[in-house]
């Protein structure tokens, strides 16, 4: 009976009024009986009956659809009078729409970052494998490493890079998880060069163990997945690709089962195709090819300092990662207690001398729901810091808007006065008002939903800083429109509650009295204004804060943009090319290399061109290089470069030379040294002329003669200390060249020669 009443209320508005009227002229009647006059009739039934208006009220709130009722008439008020107020509502709308936008932009990257769990089966029992240690590396049992280090503040240092051993020992006798798994992004996998139907390109490889998929519970798409029948010595060759490779290379996942590839020049088989969803256990590498981890094998004996298969029962060599799945009913805690000592009591075997058994690495678990952590170190606090920033703007967002509401409420005085004096409670015209501020918000914050979609792919671009995939895949999930939907209606109350209230606190008299030149008497002493100038002051000092943190952001990035590196940055192209994974071998690929440097030094508008085994941003590697009289050290980082290396990146020469087209192979062998090599090494001495020698193993590979000193540059980052760094010919035998990466000095803008390129 109450629905229909809702379905037909004004039919019962109507019904009621008549009654209403009703029973006021019965009473009217009476009192005229009595001798009374028309007005005071009427006057004197009025007060025995009420006010009719809260008569109707009260039988409208014992209908129990009363609030949707009520809901849907403020609904359409509220429409109505924002649409008398053109102006006013576009521009809270669109004040509204830019701070929820912001904030649901930034969100969306903190919820993939931070919230996500890997798209997997019971991802919840999932742990990564960890290890920490005292915070210097020195006499270390790690003697060599592939992998990423970091520094914790708690714990010293970290890393989830581990020995093939301790994987073996771990997964032996487990009682503790139902399977253990590895994986590896080393050097040689990180960028492929698939070969697919005579068509090349690059792409990015993992290699996982063969309970990789078992262990993370993933199911084909099409074909079958890793095994570990795959993972050993001597077995076919075979891959995994992603959905996305498959669909982009073969049309569609069923036609790449079974294809034929090549691999860095090696024949594979595609067995099977991952999932569309499955991105791997880092978000940050999301494979396009999943190979059998015994692979390197493979990969490194193409290569000098590769993979070799002694490097799987070396205990100090540190390279592979590892997950687990609990077992049913084991906690991680329980699973800690159960692994440390064991891992405890392996790498002490592993330590050669009593410094070391001081520094031994402690194995510790964390949670795997949501994989490698790679990502959330890389950005979570930058984000964090953005969100701080956004937050803070909706603040003042919604500060301009709460005095835009006390402005629109002073000139609705005579209206509030007017509804509060024919009986509406004070409660009634808050919740009124307070429906206008929500309205407001709800369409501001879809708004807000429409330009966030915009900031996600605007900030997917500023934080992959031109590195192409990010591997943050954000994106308006039902987490990021909660809190959208959130952030709407926390700023609808927040703009709109106080206005409400100072709006309801009227002396309805001097409100009904007041006309266009005249203002009614405050209730209080302190009026509407005192909200005004509380939020303007709560504005400024925000806003101030704001600006200080821009400020000394801005000074950072002007340091950062005039600190000298030792070399121009300015209108240079630098790229990468591994002509092993094409197949070429020694020693035609020192050839190889030297005519493509001819080529692109060819090219119309390129001043020069040069190449390096790497770009001055990594460093280089270090190898054993001394100087006569001396032991040979790891410290000196080497860069094998091309002729004129030093001119194209525009590094000064202090003294000698740079290399020439004659320093090639059947010359003898040459080298520059940086300034901060002259002074560790020859102190007070000229080192022209002087040699060097390049180790291997223990014996003197190559000896070099000094033909050149350059300046010192920051190496590797502009935070860490200058090493001493010796340049040297990459074609003049050991070691040999891998990847090389070009270097050409353009004219103008190098982006214009890429296709030239």
């Amino acid at each position: 009976m109450n629905l229909k009443r809702f379905f037909n209320r004004s039919q019962e508005d109507a019904e009621l009024a008549q009654e209403l009227e009703s029973h006021v002229q019965h009473e009217m009647d009476d009192n005229l009986a009595r001798g009374m006059g028309a007005q005071e009739a009427r006057r004197q039934a009025y007060l025995k009956l009420g006010n009719p208006l809260v008569i109707r009220d009260q039988v409208s709130e014992a209908n129990k659809f009363a609030w949707v009722e009520d809901l849907w008439r403020d609904l359409r008020y509220a429409v109505r009078s924002l649409a008398r107020a053109p102006g006013f509502t576009c521009v809270v709308i669109l004040v509204m729409a830019l701070g929820i936008g912001a904030n649901t932009s930034i969100f969306s990257f903190l919820d993939s970052l931070l919230l996500r769990s890997l798209p997997v089966s019971d991802s919840a029992s999932l742990v990564v494998l960890n290890w920490h240690a005292k915070p210097k590396l020195q006499d270390f049992v790690m003697q060599s490493m592939s992998g990423m280090i970091d520094d914790d503040a708690k714990l010293g240092t970290v890393s989830g890079i581990f020995p093939y051993p301790a994987f073996e020992l771990l997964e032996k006798d487990n009682r503790v998880f139902s399977d253990l798994f590895g994986y590896c992004r080393s050097k040689e996998v990180r960028t492929l060069n698939v070969l697919i139907q005579g068509h090349a390109e690059i792409a990015s490889g993992e290699l996982v163990t063969g309970t990789y998929f078992r262990g993370l519970a993933v199911v084909p798409a099409v074909g079958r997945l890793i095994g570990p029948d795959d993972d050993r010595a001597g077995a076919p060759s075979v891959a995994v690709v992603s959905y996305a490779f498959s669909e982009r290379h073969f049309g569609s996942p069923a036609n790449a089962a079974g294809q034929s590839v090549q691999i860095n020049n090696l024949p594979f088989t595609i067995v099977g195709v991952a999932p569309p969803e499955f991105f791997g256990v880092d978000p940050s590498a999301a494979p396009d090819v999943y190979l059998p981890l015994h692979t390197n094998v493979l990969f490194g004996a193409q290569i000098s300092f590769g993979f070799e298969p002694s490097d799987y029962l070396d205990a100090n060599y540190y390279w592979l990662e590892m997950m687990a799945r609990l077992r049913t009913g084991v906690t991680l805690e329980q699973a800690q207690a159960e692994l440390v000592p064991r891992f405890q009591q392996w790498v002490a075997t592993t330590a050669h001398n009593d410094t070391q058994r001081t520094n031994l690495p402690e194995l510790y678990l964390r949670e795997g729901a949501s994989g490698i952590d790679t990502l959330r170190r890389r950005f979570s606090k930058p984000l964090y810091v953005l969100m701080t920033l956004v937050m803070l703007i909706l603040v003042i967002a919604c500060s301009n808007v709460a005095n835009l509401v006390l402005s629109r409420a002073a000139s609705r005085k005579r209206e509030i006065a007017l509804r509060m004096s024919q009986g509406a409670s004070r409660f009634r015209v808050l919740r009124q008002l307070l429906t206008e501020n929500l309205l407001l918000s709800s369409v501001g914050g879809l708004l807000g939903v429409l330009l966030a979609v915009s900031g996600i792919r605007l900030l997917s671009v500023l934080l992959a800083g031109g590195q192409g995939n990010l591997g943050v895949h954000a994106e308006l999930n039902w987490h990021v429109l909660l809190v959208a939907a959130s952030l709407s209606v926390l700023s609808g109350v927040l703009f709109g509650l106080a206005p409400a209230l100072q709006s309801t606190h009227l002396d309805l008299v001097s409100a009904l009295k007041e006309t266009q030149t005249t203002q009614a008497r405050p209730r209080h002493r302190f009026p509407v204004i005192s909200a005004t100038q509380f939020l303007v002051v709560g504005q400024i000092a925000i806003s101030l804060l704001m600006l200080i943190a821009a400020g000394l952001f801005v000074r950072t990035l002007a340091n950062l943009q005039s600190i000298n590196l030792g070399f121009n940055r300015e209108n240079v192209l630098l790229f990468e090319l591994n002509a092993r994974q094409a197949g070429h071998h020694d020693p035609e690929i020192s050839e190889f290399y030297a005519h493509l440097r001819e080529r692109f030094a060819a090219i119309p508008g390129v001043r020069e061109a040069s190449l390096a085994d790497t770009s001055l941003i990594t460093a280089g590697d270090g190898l054993p290089i001394s100087v006569p009289g001396n032991p040979p050290s790891d410290d000196t980082r080497f860069i094998p470069v091309g002729p004129a290396f030093l001119t194209t990146m525009q590094i000064p020469l202090v003294a000698g030379r740079d290399f020439s087209d004659a320093d090639g192979p059947g010359t003898p062998a040459v080298a520059v040294i940086n300034k901060e090599f002259a002074r560790i090494n020859f102190p007070n001495e000229n080192p022209l002329g002087r040699h060097l020698f390049l180790w291997k193993d223990k014996n003197v590979a190559r000896d070099m003669e000094i033909i050149g000193i350059a300046k010192n540059a920051d190496y590797g980052g502009v935070k860490k200390k200058v090493p001493p760094v010796v340049y040297l010919a990459y074609d003049q035998g050991y070691p040999e060249p891998n990847e090389m990466v070009f270097a050409l000095r353009t004219w103008g803008d190098p982006l214009s020669y890429v296709n030239s390129v």
